[in-house]
């Protein structure tokens, strides 16, 4: 490989691991308010693994947050059907967008059909319109970053990775486990104290070592080191759905959520602000810690896949 190939390209993943971070940038969640907690955080879904899933989580007595595409949802009724089943696990519901694309290359008006067709679907099947979102890849520069302000949207980041999308063809699955596990042992086993560190961790539900192998691995060890799991709403301390979102009974519950993306007034998303504020000042010391992280995978991240 020439020499200016390579810097290109290292140029690149510094570029993408700063996107993804986003440390600075106060309107993208990328830790908790508080220490002591990992809000789990899993994407792409709902899919054919979703009940095998959410039973380990029962098993274990732990919770997450599912960040769901509003294509797989419209894929096949039990997919559809999946949503039901999250929240009566006591599980949040949030958004990944509809069709998992880059939403930095749409206009405004396409980045609001994501979201609004992803609502819509998710409302249909399970009564709930998701308040939190992540971007595909995480990429949501400041265009994005405004739009889903205004929109009274809670972005959520992340600041550990199980990487488990770069190992997906990896024929062994025990293999493939372990290299998933190598920055959460880095960052979170090794790294870190609960009485000060909170953590975003994302992983990822269609792929099948993913499940089977990686989710017991995951949770084992985070609480072993004396973290406890959370949703992404107690993690932020932010409401988890817009105005008229009602939780089925199924949930046993039937709390109504109080804010709305067509009413999300000032002082709302100054709240946000503030809180999300605060959770990047409790983080910050260990900031360079968890980009050296991720700078590990340099090599692996020339290649690309969806995150």
């Amino acid at each position: 490989m020439k020499i200016s190939t390579f810097l290109s390209c290292s140029a690149l993943f510094l570029a993408s691991v700063a996107v993804a971070a986003a440390p600075d940038d106060p309107n993208k969640i990328d830790t908790c308010i508080k220490p002591g907690v990992v809000a789990w955080t899993i994407d792409d879904g709902p899919g054919m693994f979703n009940d095998q899933l959410l039973a380990i989580m029962a098993k274990k007595n732990v919770t997450a947050t599912f960040f769901v595409l509003g294509t797989m949802i419209d894929q096949n009724a039990a997919q559809a059907g999946a949503l039901k089943k999250i929240l009566a696990g006591g599980h949040q519901l949030a958004s990944h967008t509809y069709s998992h694309g880059n939403l930095d290359n749409m206009t405004v008006d396409e980045m609001k059909k994501e979201m609004s067709t992803t609502s819509d679907a998710m409302f249909k099947h399970s009564g709930v319109r998701p308040r939190y979102m992540r971007a595909p890849e995480g990429r949501c520069g400041p265009l994005c970053t405004k739009v889903m302000t205004e929109l009274g949207l809670v972005i959520s980041h992340w600041n550990v990775d199980t990487n488990d999308w770069r190992f997906m063809n990896e024929k062994d699955p025990l293999k493939a486990t372990e290299s998933s596990m190598t920055e959460i042992t880095k960052v979170i086993l090794n790294e870190s104290d609960p009485a000060k560190d909170s953590f975003i961790l994302l992983q990822h539900e269609i792929h099948k070592f993913s499940v089977e192998h990686l989710a017991d691995r995951v949770i084992d060890s985070i609480l072993k080191k004396g973290y406890r799991f959370v949703s992404m709403e107690e993690c932020v301390g932010e409401k988890p759905y817009l105005e008229g979102s009602i939780l089925p009974s199924i949930a046993g519950t039937s709390t109504t959520a109080t804010a709305t993306i067509a009413t999300m007034t000032a002082s709302a998303a100054a709240t946000t602000t503030t809180t999300t504020t605060a959770a990047k000042e409790q983080n910050n010391a260990g900031a360079m810690t968890q980009v050296a992280a991720w700078t590990m995978g340099l090599t692996a991240a020339l290649g690309y896949a969806l995150i």
